[in-house]
């Protein structure tokens, strides 16, 4: 389980499997909002062909939120709203325990993600839902063998301060979890870049990481570079900007049509800038010294030159993301130690803090604030590694 995940959106299936069969990420997790129930069953098994491990996240956040793909599973007539589910009687909580087995046993997953509700700050019943929620699936589970992961979906009445976060993760770390499976809303930016609020994310995963269980990092984008340093074992990775970070608003439904970037050019992302460069108009302004530091190749990039002139698609662009995100992954967690992991991520982006220095310098200014987070980030790995220390100490000691 440790390692990169696909995080399934739109258009996911057949973009994760591609990227498995170029040796990226360790498995999948699959999205009822995204997928269909007969297309999971069989992408299902073509991911495990690939030694690919599979789980699938029921997406309840929203519980009344449903379209026609979630209405295909077996569990859709459980989605209602919070006050239904709130009064659900045992009768049909157990109905809903057995929907979760089909579910889980026909995917054949390594882990059962247990539905849960997004948690606010003052809301007892929503708590209290969520834990008759995973103690329901939590039999499951143990029946099947598999380990019961807790849904930890902090709304931004939780996370937006430290003393709503600390009377969450007092009830949370209760229950008798086998793992976590987190998602943390930030801000409604691109990337994350608040260094309160980053530091709150970090702060909460090495909480949640201190139980001795594994945590998934759902929803986690390029802010996955932080993660393993914050204690998590695995960490979800899509291709789409909504995917970057958790967001309720994906199961809402949607007043007006949003647009999808028309004609937008791509972007390249940048291992060494841990950002990214419009192609080719941002990139083709800056000196060819400048564009091979730039310049991380990867399987999907094989179109990008220093000169620009052969045409790159947007979606080759997202594989390439993907696959460089992962890879990074994949260096940073040959150790298991979380120190090393937090300071080979200081150390990617002092090189990146770096060269977007250098980009200034030639008066070329990237869009989007690509160059936004890196120094914050940084700042609060910095603090979490003087901060923690004892909480360090205590992971090397149950490691």
């Amino acid at each position: 389980m440790r390692g990169p995940w696909h995080q399934f959106g739109d258009r996911s299936q057949r973009f994760a499997l591609e990227l498995l069969q170029s040796g990226a990420g360790v498995g999948v997790v699959i999205s009822p909002r995204d997928l269909s129930w007969d297309n999971a069953k069989d992408y299902s098994q073509q991911y495990h062909g690939l030694n690919a491990q599979v789980l699938i996240d029921q997406q309840f956040y929203i519980p009344d939120f449903s379209n026609p793909r979630m209405e295909s599973y077996p569990i859709s007539h459980h989605r209602i709203s919070i006050s239904q589910l709130c009064q659900i009687p045992d009768a049909k909580l157990r109905d809903l325990s057995n929907q979760l087995r089909i579910i889980n046993s026909e995917l054949s997953t390594e882990g059962l993600i247990a539905p849960a509700v997004v948690y606010e700050a003052g809301r007892q019943d929503i708590f209290q839902l969520n834990e008759r929620l995973f103690s329901a699936s939590k039999l499951v589970g143990d029946d099947l063998g598999i380990p019961t992961f807790a849904s930890v979906m902090l709304g931004q009445s939780i996370t937006t301060s430290d003393h709503t976060i600390d009377v969450a993760l007092s009830q949370i770390t209760s229950l008798q979890s086998d793992g976590w499976y987190l998602g943390f809303q930030f801000e409604d930016e691109r990337i994350p870049s608040s260094i309160d609020s980053v530091s709150r994310f970090c702060q909460v995963s090495l909480t949640l990481a201190c139980t001795g269980n594994p945590v998934l990092h759902a929803y986690a984008g390029p802010l996955a570079l932080l993660s393993f340093g914050a204690g998590v074992t695995g960490v979800c990775i899509g291709h789409f900007q909504n995917l970057w970070k958790f967001s309720p608003r994906r199961w809402q439904v949607r007043t007006s049509q949003q647009g999808g970037g028309g004609d937008a050019p791509p972007r390249f992302f940048s291992t060494n800038l841990w950002g990214t460069i419009i192609y080719p108009d941002e990139l083709v302004q800056l000196p060819l010294s400048l564009i091979n530091r730039i310049i991380t190749p990867s399987p999907f990039s094989s179109s990008v030159t220093p000169s620009a002139t052969v045409p790159w698609s947007r979606w080759e662009a997202n594989k390439h993301l993907v696959y460089s995100i992962c890879s990074t992954i994949d260096s940073i967690t040959s150790s298991n130690d979380p120190r090393a992991n937090a300071n080979s991520a200081i150390q990617i982006l002092d090189n990146a803090i770096s060269l977007h220095d250098d980009i200034k310098n030639h008066e070329v200014y990237l869009a989007d604030n690509t160059d936004a987070y890196q120094a914050n980030w940084r700042e609060a790995l910095i603090n979490l590694l003087s901060n923690n220390s004892s909480d360090y100490d205590y992971l090397d000691l149950i490691s």
